[in-house]
């Protein structure tokens, strides 16, 4: 499993069994063997079981003391305690060495060679190794303690991200949904003043539409399959107002079996298109939708007649809905998606290329 994919707390369990490891076993192992004597193999496994021994005072030290004091910003309490710490770390290291020299399965020559540290014996000094060497093992825990508290702040500040762009992704899905059915009432309203037979099936259709919006559409992601059935309602209730039936083409390509998507990401697209080529008076008018699925890509194209040159129709708010779609972009798909805008001389059409990630989507 890659390093990055852990959270916090198996980041900081990684690096206090490295360190552990390190400082227990690989560096006395490897002083033992650099020792200028024949029985050096002897003398590292002497050096491991008491670094070993020295385990449960180090981990006291960044476990409860660092915490209770540095990281509760007591620093009058990490001064007053230091010394303590100091001898209760000497007091651990000799009665480390006092426990080797009666181990029967630690090598006899080398429990011959610690037995003149004399553990019992503090007219000599207090501490039996060089107090330099204590210094850097308790300045190791230290940078561990820091590392693990990196980790833990590196976790808050992606928490709060994350719950920053569910928020703005909840507000952006807010916006389409008032959208949404402000056209389609508008769209009823059209047929009911003039008395229209397709009004119950609109409301029909709608009925169906309104469930999924409303229900549906409260999970982050939903099968393209439920997009697509959306999206082929939606189009049959656009039908109803329109006498030519093949003037929205809608074609599926490819395997769409087992993707998710977030849901409603295509309708301001699908609405724009509606707004721009079926709501004028253009001639021969057309819309023509493609969602096509190859390998981890997806394709969704929006292709419509393009508004006359000289047609003063005010298109400042044709640009919400493309401005919509490219925020939920930037924070659902960054760096995996792309949108392009063609505009030629008799046709608009906006194709978004989204990654898929396989194990997710």
């Amino acid at each position: 499993m890659p390093f990055a994919t852990l959270n916090y707390k198996q980041k900081g369990l990684v690096a206090e069994t490295s360190y552990l490891f390190v400082i227990s076993i690989l560096s006395p192992f490897a002083v033992g063997l650099a020792t200028w004597s024949q029985h050096t193999l002897a003398n590292s496994f002497g050096y491991v079981v008491i670094n070993i021994l020295q385990l449960p005072v180090i981990i006291l030290l960044y476990r409860w003391y660092l915490p209770v004091t540095i990281g509760k910003k007591r620093y009058w309490m990490f001064i007053i305690l230091l010394p303590i710490y100091f001898v209760l770390y000497g007091l651990n290291e000799r009665f480390g060495i006092l426990a080797v020299m009666y181990m029967p399965f630690i090598p006899e020559v080398y429990r011959n060679n610690i037995s003149g540290a004399r553990p019992l014996d503090f007219t000599q000094g207090y501490f039996n190794t060089d107090i330099g060497i204590t210094i850097l093992v308790i300045l190791a825990a230290t940078s561990l303690y820091i590392i693990k508290l990196l980790f833990k702040q590196q976790y808050k500040v992606s928490t709060l991200e994350t719950e920053k762009l569910k928020l703005e992704l909840n507000h952006l899905k807010s916006q389409i949904r008032p959208h949404f059915f402000f056209n389609t009432l508008n769209n009823m309203y059209s047929l009911s003043v003039h008395h229209s037979p397709k009004t119950p099936l609109m409301i029909k259709d709608l009925s169906e539409i309104m469930r999924y919006v409303l229900y549906d559409t409260r999970h982050e992601r939903v099968s393209l399959q439920q997009e697509i059935d959306f999206i082929k309602s939606y189009i049959s209730l656009e039908n109803l107002r329109h006498t030519k039936p093949d003037i929205i083409d809608f074609a599926v390509q490819g395997d769409i079996d087992n993707i998710k998507i977030e849901p409603l990401l295509f309708m301001p697209l699908i609405e724009n298109t509606f707004k721009h080529a079926l709501h004028r008076d253009i001639m021969d008018n057309w819309v023509k939708l493609i969602l096509a699925v190859d390998e981890n890509e997806l394709i969704f194209q929006t292709s419509n007649a393009k508004l006359p040159a000289n047609d003063n129709y005010d298109k400042s708010q044709s640009g919400i809905g493309l401005l919509n779609v490219r925020k939920r972009l930037d924070l659902l798909y960054a760096g995996r998606h792309e949108l392009i805008i063609f505009e030629e001389e008799e046709t608009f059409t906006v194709s978004l290329t989204i990654q898929l990630d396989p194990l997710n989507d």
